[in-house]
């Protein structure tokens, strides 16, 4: 069994992270966004105490509507010129370090995907902060 297939407390402990967002999404009347981010939380939970392939699919699912629906309102708000440069230039950094730790990692077997189960704990955890701070620059730019 690979290391990231093992249940992870560190990353359960991470996922909570993604309850901020779901805070601020709906302080700024963000309610869809806000109830995809509730499920994203209850979904990483569930995955990452008890992975299973339905978990994984589940969570699979919330992760690209997250992504989805955040690409929707900051393309919105970029088209409506409701943009703050150094808000999206963090959006841009934050996305593009979450493309590289879980695509490139896939690739070549490190970072989220190394053989060893802390280190992989360690990147996911980096992941979840990530996400999270990049969906908060979205909704408060």
């Amino acid at each position: 069994m690979n290391s990231c297939e093992l249940p992870s407390i560190k990353c359960c402990y991470s996922s909570l992270l993604f309850i901020t967002n779901v805070v601020v999404c709906y302080y700024y009347k963000y309610y869809l966004y806000s109830l995809l981010f509730i499920g994203l939380t209850i979904s990483s939970l569930i995955y990452h105490s008890h992975k299973t392939s339905l978990s994984y699919w589940i969570d699979k699912f919330f992760i690209f509507s997250i992504v989805s629906y955040g690409g929707y309102v900051f393309y919105n708000k970029f088209s409506e010129n409701i943009i703050n440069i150094y808000y999206s230039t963090i959006v841009v950094i934050t996305f593009l370090g979450a493309i590289i730790l879980y695509y490139y990692g896939s690739l070549k077997g490190c970072f989220i995907f190394a053989e060893d189960i802390n280190e992989c704990d360690n990147w996911h955890q980096l992941l979840h902060l990530l996400s999270s701070l990049g969906h908060h620059f979205i909704i408060i730019m």
